[in-house]
């Protein structure tokens, strides 16, 4: 597939993802007060996906399938360390930001294979 359309694909399929993640954020930044240590994590989560995107667009896919894991691990402690008791509305959001994010992976990973 011609690379100039690869990007176009990535990076429609990571814009839902985007925009939710800044919703997030602005929820976080408004709605209640983040603990230090969830900050951190957000920190490291955010470094291992702006890493993975980073790979994925560079078509560096076997870089990006080790770092993938390392933003999970990281989202998943967030989510079940510091999110259990949210607000329904957030919880939402951030269930429709994975799925958005699950629909970048599969776009990356059909990319990848060449479909």
């Amino acid at each position: 597939m011609d690379t100039s359309l690869r990007m176009v694909w990535l990076a429609l399929a990571f814009a839902p993802y985007a925009a939710l993640a800044a919703f997030d954020g602005w929820l976080h930044e408004k709605a209640r007060r983040v603990p230090r240590v969830e900050q951190i994590l957000h920190a490291l989560a955010a470094l291992s996906l702006l890493t993975f995107v980073v790979l994925a667009f560079s078509a560096r896919n076997m870089a990006a399938s080790f770092v993938l894991p390392v933003f999970l691990a990281t989202a998943f402690a967030d989510e079940f360390g510091f999110h259990r008791h949210l607000d329904p509305r957030e919880r939402r959001v951030h269930f429709a930001s994975y799925a958005a994010l699950a629909l970048f992976v599969v776009t990356w990973r059909m990319q990848a294979a060449g479909a």
